[in-house]
C-alpha cells in the first residue's frame, strides 16, 4: 500500500506541461533578426517572412505541406533597408494582407503590395518621407470606424515627441494630412489600439513623460469619428522612488482568465533594469487595478492549450528560448521550461501552429548563428498524458536519462529509432541513458514482469 501510495504521490509531483521537439532549421545562411510566422500566400499554412542584416533583404519561406517543411527563400523587396517595423495588413482593402514597414536611415514608412493574395508582391510604395521630426513607429488601425485601416505614426525631435494619425482616405492606401493626438510630450511610446471601455471604437493606449513627472500610462477615449478625449492617467510612478523609470512596453492580454483584457507593462531604468507589470481590468470600462509585478514579460500565448496565457520568452545574453507556466490561470507564473538553448543571439521568437496539429509553436531568429528555426509543441506531457498508463516517462523531452514509474516492475526496455530500427535492449532497470544519440523522436516499448506492455515516444534534444 505505501509503495501504491508513493508512486501515485510521485504521478503528481510531475508537472503536466507542454514540451518541444528539436530545433528544426528554416534558413541557416544570414543573419535574420526578424522571423514572424505569416501565412503569405493564402493557403491556410503559416509561412516564415524574415528580414536579414547581411544584405538587408526582405524574403519569406513558403511551409510548403501544413507539416513545418519550408521551402528556399523568396525575395519580396530587394532593396536593402533596416525594417525597425513590419506588419501584415490589408491596407487597399482588395481582401489580401500587404506588408507595411517602418525603415531606418532615411526614416521612411512605405508599404509594398500583394498583388494577388498568393504571395506575389508589388514595388514598394512610399506613405511618408523626409519628415521634419524623426519617425518612431507607425501602426495600422481603423481609427475613424470607416471599415478602412488608417496610420498611427509617433514623432519625435530632440526636444519633445507627438502623436498623429493620417487617414485612409479611400481605402486604397492613399492617405490624407496628419492629424495631431497628443504633442508637447517629452517621451511618447508606441501606442496601443484597443478598446478599452467596450464600446465599439478604439481607444488609445500608449505612455508619456514630461519634464516634471515620470512616466504614466495614459488611456485617450476615443469619443467617435476618431475624435479622442483628454488623457486619463491610468497609473503614474513615484517620481522619487521611480528615478525616471520609463514605461518601454505595452500589450493588452488577459492575464487572469476572466475573459477581459489586462494590460501588461515593461518598464526600464539605467541604474535597476528592466520589471514587468499588469493592471486587472476591473469591470471593461477603463477602470484597473493597482499594478501587480511579473517576473518577465514576452509574448502572452496559451503554449500547453490549457486555456490560460503562459508568457513565451527570451534572453540573447544566455542564448536560451524558454516559456513560463500561467500555474493557477490566475496570473501566477512560477515555473520556467526551456525550449533551447541552441540559439546564438536571439533577436525575435514568436508562435504559430506550423504543422497543423492545433497546437503553438514556437519559431526563433539567432543572428550569432544566422539561424531561422522552429521547435514542434509536442503537447502536454507527463501526467496529463499518462494518467491512464501504466508506465510513466520523464523528463521528456530529455538531454541525458529518461525514468520509468510504474506499479509493475520493468522486465525489458527496448529504444528504437523513428524508422523502427532497433537501437538497444535494457533489462531490469527504471533508468536508461540516451545522452549518446542523436537529438530527434524515439520508441520506446516497456514490457512488465507481469506480461503488460506499452509503446510511448520520447524527444531526445
Amino acid at each position: 500500500m505505501k509503495t501504491t501510495l508513493l508512486l501515485i504521490t510521485s504521478l503528481f509531483c510531475i508537472s503536466a506541461y507542454a514540451q518541444f521537439g528539436p530545433q528544426q532549421i528554416i534558413s541557416s545562411t544570414d543573419k535574420a533578426y526578424y522571423s514572424i510566422p505569416l501565412d503569405i500566400d493564402n493557403d491556410g499554412y503559416i509561412d516564415v517572412l524574415k528580414a536579414t542584416l547581411d544584405d538587408y533583404e526582405l524574403l519569406w519561406h513558403r511551409n510548403l505541406d501544413g507539416t513545418g517543411n519550408f521551402g528556399p527563400e523568396i525575395y519580396i523587396d530587394i532593396t536593402s533597408a533596416f525594417y525597425t517595423s513590419i506588419h501584415f495588413v490589408d491596407l487597399d482593402s482588395d481582401g489580401d494582407n500587404d506588408l507595411l514597414f517602418q525603415e531606418n536611415n532615411p526614416r521612411t514608412i512605405s508599404w509594398i503590395e500583394n498583388l494577388d493574395g498568393s504571395g506575389s508582391f508589388g514595388p514598394r510604395t512610399v506613405i511618408l518621407e523626409n519628415q521634419a521630426d524623426f519617425i518612431s513607429s507607425v501602426s495600422a488601425s481603423d481609427i475613424d470606424n470607416d471599415q478602412d485601416l488608417d496610420l498611427i505614426v509617433t514623432y519625435t525631435n530632440t526636444t519633445v515627441d507627438r502623436l498623429v494619425w493620417y487617414e485612409n482616405l479611400d481605402g486604397l492606401a492613399n492617405f490624407g494630412p496628419a492629424n495631431t493626438i497628443l504633442e508637447n510630450q517629452i517621451e511618447i511610446f508606441p501606442p496601443l489600439l484597443v478598446d478599452l471601455d467596450n464600446d465599439g471604437d478604439l481607444d488609445i493606449l500608449t505612455s508619456n513623460e514630461t519634464t516634471s513627472s515620470a512616466a504614466k500610462l495614459v488611456w485617450l477615449k476615443n469619443l467617435g469619428n476618431a475624435v479622442f478625449d483628454d488623457e486619463t492617467e491610468l497609473y503614474q510612478f513615484q517620481f522619487l522612488l521611480s528615478d525616471w523609470t520609463s514605461i518601454v512596453n505595452i500589450q493588452s492580454v488577459d492575464i487572469n482568465t476572466d475573459q477581459k483584457n489586462d494590460i501588461v507593462i515593461s518598464t526600464h531604468n539605467d541604474d535597476t533594469g528592466t520589471f514587468d507589470y499588469w493592471l486587472e481590468n476591473i469591470d471593461q470600462q477603463g477602470n484597473f487595478s493597482s499594478i501587480q509585478s511579473l517576473p518577465v514579460s514576452g509574448k502572452f500565448v496559451d503554449i500547453d492549450a490549457d486555456g490560460d496565457n503562459d508568457i513565451l520568452t527570451g534572453n540573447n545574453f544566455t542564448n536560451r528560448l524558454y516559456w513560463v507556466e500561467n500555474s493557477d490561470g490566475l496570473g501566477t507564473y512560477t515555473t520556467e521550461r526551456t525550449i533551447t538553448t541552441e540559439v546564438d543571439f536571439l533577436r525575435y521568437y514568436d508562435t504559430a501552429d506550423f504543422n497543423g496539429d492545433g497546437l503553438l509553436d514556437v519559431v526563433s531568429s539567432s543572428i550569432g548563428d544566422n539561424k531561422v528555426a522552429w521547435y514542434e509543441n509536442l503537447g502536454v506531457a507527463g501526467i496529463s498524458e499518462n494518467l491512464e498508463n501504466t508506465f510513466v516517462l520523464f523528463p521528456n523531452p530529455t538531454q541525458t536519462k529518461i525514468t520509468i514509474l510504474s506499479n509493475t516492475e520493468v522486465e525489458t526496455i527496448e529504444l528504437y529509432t523513428s524508422l523502427g530500427q532497433k537501437i538497444n535492449t535494457y533489462s531490469h532497470t527504471e533508468t536508461i541513458d540516451v545522452s549518446a544519440f542523436a537529438s530527434g523522436i524515439y520508441t520506446v516499448h516497456i514490457i512488465g514482469i507481469d506480461g503488460t506492455s506499452e509503446t510511448q515516444k520520447i524527444v531526445k534534444q
